[in-house]
């Protein structure tokens, strides 16, 4: 089987669909769209305005839908933060509504076949973890922080005032591109860093970033996570990579890196 296409797309998406009450029946069209958020080479900047002005507008629908038939979800409830209480304005309902249903199916999709695929390649650890599943919450935070994400450092970020960072001055108004690999590996923080070690205690990686820019569903990426793999390591514990030569299934022109295909047997 396609482990990305018949395991971990449809995992991820059916759960943020559940949440937000968006119709499972339509993920070709969002997944399409929303993959235009991450996109760094994959569309043309037309396109990448087109897809995400084609998912605002699926989402205003939606929110239109729910203004006349509320419904226990949560796009309900940022409907009512609007309505009701006018907490957001109109376009950060929309904008927050988009990227809870982007990210919250995009990211979890790559990690799911991103995870397999390293334990693949370290036998070791996947045999320690399918011998004793009460390792899996810990092997996820380290495979959090062992596995990038992201293929770049994706935005500059600019200092408002200045401030001395490692010995280094950066002065008011200088970019800095921060990465969060590097920072996953630092060896002032962990021990042996470069080494895949899913017993590891101690694990404050960035994995889901920090402060006020924490993921908000980092809950449930982490929740998805450990169902997946414990579902994948109990039940198909022989799971293998099906080819040899997996160069071409990589994902390109994108901010974040995953596989577009993973032939798989057991």
């Amino acid at each position: 089987m396609d482990l990305v296409e018949h395991f971990a797309t449809p995992l991820p998406v059916r759960v943020i669909c559940g949440l937000l009450g968006v119709p499972v029946g339509d993920q070709d069209l969002f997944r399409t769209w929303s993959e235009a958020f991450i996109s760094s080479t994959s569309f043309s900047p037309e396109k990448i305005q087109e897809y995400i002005g084609n998912l605002y507008a699926y989402i205003s629908g939606l929110i239109a839908q729910r203004r006349v038939t509320p419904s226990d979800d949560l796009l309900t409830a940022i409907v009512q933060a609007h309505d009701d209480r006018e907490e957001i304005t109109e376009q950060e309902m929309v904008e927050l509504a988009a990227g809870l249903l982007a990210a919250g199916h995009e990211t979890t999709v790559l990690q799911i076949s991103n995870f397999m695929y390293v334990l693949m390649r370290h036998q070791a650890e996947r045999e320690k973890m399918t011998g004793d599943p009460s390792l899996i919450p810990s092997a996820v935070e380290e495979l959090l922080r062992f596995v990038p994400l992201f293929a770049s450092s994706t935005f500059a970020r600019y200092a408002t005032e200045d401030v001395r960072v490692g010995g280094t001055l950066v002065r008011a108004g200088d970019p800095v591109v921060p990465s969060l690999t590097s920072a996953n590996r630092d060896p002032s923080v962990f021990t042996d860093p470069d080494r895949l070690d899913v017993t590891r205690a101690a694990n404050p990686h960035f994995g889901f970033g920090h402060g006020a820019h924490h993921c908000i569903g980092a809950r449930l990426a982490r929740m998805e996570l450990q169902v997946s793999l414990e579902t994948l390591l109990t039940r198909l514990p022989n799971l293998r990579l099906a080819v040899g030569d997996d160069q071409e299934l990589w994902k390109e022109g994108l901010i974040l890196r995953g596989m577009k295909s993973m032939p798989v047997t057991w």
